[in-house]
């Protein structure tokens, strides 16, 4: 479907097909018990977008309330024999919530850098026939950390990760000038963090536009300002696959994997 459309309403997950119904029906139980899940074991607070059925129970995607920002899950079992949430059973896979919570943490200490990438990638979609994915789209079924229309930002192998998400543990309500105090942003490797930018064309018609491309990687390499990191950027057409909430792989532009753009 297109992308202008999607929402994240049609998102399904393998396996799902007996739960679904059930995580809508019991979302009230799935919202409390995976919110009291978030502020025992991650010291944070977070608003419960979607319950989508999975194998034995539900995905739960969840955006956290503030600052670090970032978009992550969780996984609830569902007893469907008895129509009940196992509340004490949440779980969620491993590095998944510590990865996210480094991207939102980096994005407190590095608030300029992410401003000034934002901005420059909603200013290409008022010049350019190009958008970004809906933010219902973004709250409903990404996952992938600090989270925006147009890009995510996920960490590789850092030792700084368990680091910057000591000094949150330790105490939940770190300034961001308490950060950057104990925080060296120069210190990490720019190719172990993945910034992951994905633009699609506006119109269903249009297909991916290689001048457009070409402009967006040159701009990348020369900006000032954004942050440190390695750069990947897809320019797709605009469909969405809506049952995965992925952009149409089989007709794309991309610069990526070694031949990622870095800017150290």
């Amino acid at each position: 479907m297109s992308v202008n459309d999607y929402t994240g309403e049609e998102y399904r997950l393998r396996g799902g097909k007996a739960t679904n119904e059930l995580a809508q029906e019991l979302f009230p139980e799935i919202e409390e018990a995976v919110q009291e899940f978030f502020r025992k074991e991650y010291k944070t607070e977070v608003i419960v977008h979607n319950a989508v059925g999975a194998s034995g129970g539900a995905t739960v995607f969840v955006e956290s309330v503030g600052e670090p920002h970032f978009h992550t899950f969780a996984v609830i079992p569902i007893d469907t024999e008895n129509k009940r949430v196992r509340a004490e059973d949440v779980w969620t896979e491993s590095g998944q919530v510590e990865q996210s919570l480094f991207g939102g943490l980096l994005a407190m200490v590095m608030e300029d850098e992410f401003k000034a990438l934002e901005e420059y990638l909603v200013g290409l979609t008022k010049e350019y026939p190009v958008v970004g994915l809906r933010q219902e789209a973004v709250n409903n079924v990404k996952a992938t950390g600090y989270t925006t229309p147009h890009f995510f930002v996920q960490p590789l192998t850092m030792d700084e990760l368990e680091e910057i998400n000591q000094l949150y543990f330790d105490n939940p309500d770190i300034t961001k000038e308490e950060l950057r105090e104990q925080f060296d942003t120069e210190k990490y490797e720019a190719k172990a963090l993945a910034i992951v930018i994905n633009l699609y064309m506006s119109e269903p018609e249009l297909q991916p536009d290689h001048e457009i491309y070409e402009k967006v990687v040159s701009d990348l390499e020369v900006l000032d300002g954004i942050p440190r990191g390695g750069y990947t950027f897809i320019l797709r057409d605009n469909n969405i696959i809506k049952r995965t909430g992925t952009g149409n792989d089989q007709n794309d532009i991309s610069r990526a994997g070694p031949n990622k753009i870095i800017r150290d």
